[in-house]
């Protein structure tokens, strides 16, 4: 007995099927794929900031769009080897104060990102460069593993200084000085 064509998608589109289903993209498919110049909230459409090494651009995104797919991306429009980068984002799954990793080829984004795929929030996956290894010729991760982020309390966040006006011009002018 074969599910209804719409049962049947709404399995193969959960997320935790995802893995499991997801195609890689083809040159073709990335080609096609075109910037945003202002990000708006879409309730239907999926965007994903990459951003760093020269890269700040915003993309639709599908459920099914894996780390792999960003890094031919990268390549097709923006010239950039991927074996010199890598693309970073959250350490398991998207939530407040999540620390940040490495994300492999493999990793589908919108399982990476949870709550914020699902609600078409914008995303952003960051990118750190690589250094060449002198010794073994290689490109190697400069990225470290971020396990947890919290939030200093607010009474540590800020003080009176940081309203400070004339010591932040002397502070400016001394960075300045010294570069």
């Amino acid at each position: 007995v074969g599910l209804p064509s719409a049962l049947w998608w709404s399995y193969l589109s959960a997320p935790h099927r995802l893995a499991a289903t997801a195609m890689p993209l083809s040159k073709d498919d990335v080609s096609g794929i075109e910037t945003v110049a202002h990000y708006t909230h879409d309730e239907d459409q999926a965007y994903l900031m990459l951003y760093g090494e020269g890269v700040f651009e915003t993309i639709p995104i599908e459920a099914d769009y894996t780390v792999g797919d960003m890094k031919l991306w990268l390549n097709f429009h923006k010239g950039k080897d991927p074996a010199e980068y890598d693309l970073v984002g959250p350490k398991g799954c998207w939530k407040m104060g999540a620390g940040s990793e490495v994300l492999g080829d493999e990793v589908v984004i919108s399982e990476v990102m949870g709550e914020r795929f699902e609600n078409k929030w914008l995303m952003q996956l960051s990118l750190f460069p690589k250094k060449k290894s002198e010794a073994l010729g290689q490109w190697e991760s400069t990225f470290e593993t971020i396990e947890e982020w919290v939030p200093p309390p607010p009474e540590e966040a800020w003080d009176e200084e940081d309203d400070d006006e004339e010591k932040w011009k002397k502070d400016v002018e001394k960075s300045e000085a010294d570069n």
